[in-house]
């Protein structure tokens, strides 16, 4: 038990942390629709849950949780502002499960102040604090799934990382950030027996766990994910990213050289996609390196991205940082989780504590003028910071290929 201890006391402490925060007024429009979801689904059950006359823009995956939640809420009578509180438990302890198995799984292979030092980076990042604890959002609960997703198929667990990925999908549309990735590994290792391996699983998941949602099982889901992302037709919902630096909530159909912005977006993706396609093939980047550069790019470079959609790029940043002792890219992915945390601190304070008029708790004058002054140059610091990241993921694992 003496070699568990560290993560003994961690778990304890970032859990005790996460648990008083999680007592902070939650990001009322996500907090009140698990809330309104919650109580829908114990209502009319799977079947007549999604319909056009209620707004419910998340895929299924996450519904199953929210059943179970309201069930315990029902069985042992628990008051609504207490439902509330727990609400946040799933995403809380996610995040705690995630630091301890990435922790468990760097002792493997780096030396133990690395994986020590990887722990720290999650259960005290206060950017994933914020987002779990206090915000009361589940983008936790995606990165375990995308990360036991990309740990299987690094080891080549074709069948076990297909399954994940098609639950990581039901639990949000961003999975399609990692898509990529997938094609990627099917060229380098094609063979009939690894594409059925990948696609079946997926498949078949995705098909068992919509079907008591909708009739036709993957096509409500399809169009559930389609009707999603037409919502926000803009460059950036606050996002500090490449679009976030254009500027914020402006329609991606404005053109610029007769070329939507929106449909920039997608060249740039494609073009950072070819580019990195090109280099895991002539050099074989690892999965996770791809995880990393995928979740990255899915977040700085396409429009239509919310500012939470950075959290698994973190967690896979992270794990690479760690995994090649870089220290340029440790002190890189430190500045962006702080910049993250200040993306999420505006935003939550922008809605609540304005737009809400809920108790001012953690309005601070200095702090959000200076963030809602200077979105334009938040973004672009960061998009810098995007590119000095993959530089240094690149160069490091040339490096590391050439040793």
């Amino acid at each position: 038990m003496r070699k568990y201890r560290f993560l003994f006391f961690l778990v304890i402490g970032g859990l005790t942390i996460r648990l008083v925060l999680a007592n902070v007024p939650g990001f009322k429009i996500d907090t009140d629709d698990w809330f309104a979801w919650a109580l829908r689904l114990d209502e009319v059950g799977f079947s007549k849950f999604y319909s056009n006359q209620v707004f419910s823009d998340y895929t299924p995956g996450y519904m199953y949780i929210l059943s179970l939640l309201v069930f315990v809420k029902n069985l042992l009578q628990i008051d609504n502002p207490t439902f509330y509180l727990i609400l946040k438990l799933p995403a809380i302890f996610a995040e705690i499960i995630l630091g301890a198995l990435i922790y468990l799984k760097l002792k493997q292979i780096v030396p133990g102040f690395y994986a020590k030092l990887a722990a720290f980076l999650i259960f005290l990042n206060p950017a994933l604090i914020f987002n779990s604890s206090i915000w009361g959002q589940i983008d936790s609960i995606l990165a375990l799934s995308l990360f036991l997703t990309i740990d299987f198929l690094q080891n080549k667990k074709l069948i076990l990382s297909s399954l994940l990925l098609g639950i990581s999908l039901l639990i949000k549309p961003q999975t399609i950030a990692i898509i990529p990735v997938y094609f990627l590994f099917s060229i380098a290792n094609f063979s009939t027996r690894n594409i059925i391996k990948i696609v079946l699983p997926f498949l078949i998941i995705l098909f068992i766990f919509s079907l008591p949602f909708f009739t036709y099982s993957l096509i409500g889901l399809i169009n559930l994910i389609i009707t999603t992302a037409s919502q926000y037709t803009v460059t950036s919902l606050f996002a500090y990213n490449f679009w976030g630096a254009v500027g914020f909530w402006i329609p991606d159909v404005t053109l610029w050289n007769d070329i939507s912005y929106q449909s920039w977006g997608y060249i740039l993706l494609a073009g950072y996609w070819i580019i990195i396609g090109y280099l895991y093939l002539k050099k074989q980047l690892s999965v996770y390196v791809l995880a990393a550069l995928a979740t990255l790019g899915f977040f700085f470079l396409p429009t239509r991205v919310h500012e939470r959609y950075l959290y698994p790029g973190l967690v896979f940043l992270i794990l690479v940082a760690v995994t090649y002792k870089s220290k340029l890219l440790l002190v890189l992915t430190g500045i962006l989780s702080l910049l993250h945390f200040l993306n999420l601190y505006y935003v939550y304070v922008y809605y609540n504590e304005f737009y809400f008029k809920l108790p001012k708790v953690l309005y601070n004058p200095i702090i959000y003028n200076f963030l809602d002054t200077n979105s334009k140059g938040l973004s672009l610091v960061s998009t810098i910071l995007f590119i000095l990241i993959v530089i240094s993921i690149i160069k490091n694992y040339a490096i590391s290929s050439e040793t």
